[in-house]
């Protein structure tokens, strides 16, 4: 029981990390670079921000 209970609470670190990064992303992509703010945007910096993590946790380094 103690296991699922670490599973899932690394599961939800994980998708908050990726929300954090996203978040970054999405100001840096709106207040520099002068992307209009949308639903769209911020869901392809979430994406975006949830692949990286991803291929920064499965790195064969």
């Amino acid at each position: 029981m103690s296991q699922l209970i670490n599973e899932m609470l690394l599961r939800i670190a994980k998708l908050v990390a990726a929300a954090i990064v996203g978040a970054i992303v999405y100001l840096v992509a709106v207040a520099v670079v002068g992307v209009t703010p949308s639903f769209e945007v911020a869901a392809l910096c979430w994406i975006s921000a949830s692949v990286g993590l991803l291929l920064v946790e499965s790195s064969p380094i």
